[in-house]
């Protein structure tokens, strides 16, 4: 599929094309085996890997347009969970704040298991994961489940982050762009994960509505101060080497005297993500004082997504004036009886 310059190899239903034409979205489709005449003048993917880029190459993509070798192991280096500690350090020493205490390097299973050991609640972080994955909250010590999971990531790894758990209010993310030269602001996001971390949904409101609410829980001024420093920092140290949108997550929580805090750098994701979709959508396709949901949700049966899709149909059709959606659920991705996994945005 090609929204403006977007592929994916599947032909679409033409159902799902009728679901979509009151977005007043302008699609088409294109297989990797006619990439090579289908006269790219841009590529935009959720993240790059020297996979991607040998098959987009074997796909017939100008290497103008693709990041080289050397740019694709730096974004690679950025992307590790310590790079979270370089940007707490660098706040720490911008802005007068009681930032929490910045994550830390566990490289040996003493390390981890001295670490863990400890009396309040921790959680340990694979360097290279997201989305809620590679995490492990330690309750119970360092007992023979840590022990099997930390070795193995140190196998594979090389080592692990490990910080305090906190007591969290709400999820928030700071969404940035990048044009290889500079980065701008571009968007805040409001999330929720479950109890394990991962990533369940995304709300969708105005960027003006969700600073506001940030705002309420933990002030402007630090809103506005981390703000202005992560652009300096992230001009600096990312636009070199990276161009497109990134976002760092962040959350509301409560420290042990009851103050609601800010803790600006709990990952920093250096690709496209959900936040930075949902605050698309939200623009594009939601009225300005008009909040919903959007998710990605999985099914592990056959049927069931179906079934759940045709129902919220019924009970909670679209209703699309002039390109936006006022009310109703609309799924963004087919739907067949064969379907595991949907993106939806319902209000």
């Amino acid at each position: 599929m090609c929204i403006r310059d977007r592929y994916i190899p599947d032909k679409l239903p033409s159902d799902f094309l009728h679901t979509l034409a009151p977005l007043n979205l302008k699609i088409s489709t294109v297989t990797p085996d006619r990439l090579d005449g289908a006269q790219v003048k841009q590529i935009h993917v959720w993240g790059w890997n020297r996979d991607l880029i040998k098959r987009l190459r074997l796909a017939g993509i100008d290497k103008t347009l693709l990041p080289s070798a050397r740019q694709c192991d730096t974004i690679r280096e950025l992307s590790h969970r310590k790079f979270s500690a370089e940007i707490g350090k660098y706040l720490r020493n911008r802005i007068d704040y009681p930032f929490p205490e910045l994550p830390v390097e566990l490289h040996t299973a003493d390390e981890i298991r001295s670490f863990t050991e400890q009396s309040d609640r921790k959680i340990l972080k694979a360097p290279w994961s997201g989305s809620g994955r590679g995490l492990y909250w330690n309750l119970y010590g360092y007992d023979t489940a840590l022990a099997q999971w930390s070795n193995g990531v140190l196998q594979k790894q090389g080592m692990l982050m490990g910080e305090p758990v906190y007591d969290k209010i709400s999820d928030w993310a700071m969404e940035f762009h990048s044009d290889g030269f500079e980065v701008k602001f571009a968007g805040y996001s409001s999330f929720l994960t479950d109890r394990h971390g991962a990533y369940k949904e995304n709300r969708l409101a105005s960027d003006a509505v969700l600073e506001l609410q940030l705002t309420h829980a933990v002030g402007l001024e630090i809103i506005t101060a981390v703000k202005k420093s992560l652009i300096d920092f992230f001009t600096e140290r990312i636009a070199p080497y990276y161009t497109g949108y990134f976002g760092v997550d962040m959350m509301a929580y409560r420290d042990k005297r009851g103050n609601t805090l800010l803790h600006p750098f709990v990952e920093l994701n250096l690709r496209m993500n959900m936040g930075m979709v949902a605050r698309k959508l939200a623009d594009r396709f939601l009225p300005p004082e008009t909040e919903g949901r959007y998710r990605v949700d999985y099914y592990p049966k056959a049927g069931e997504l179906h079934n759940d899709h045709v129902a919220r149909l019924k009970t909670n059709p679209p209703r699309i004036t002039d390109g936006k959606l006022l009310r109703g659920y609309l799924a963004l991705t087919p739907v067949s009886p064969h379907s595991r996994y949907r993106a939806s945005i319902e209000i």
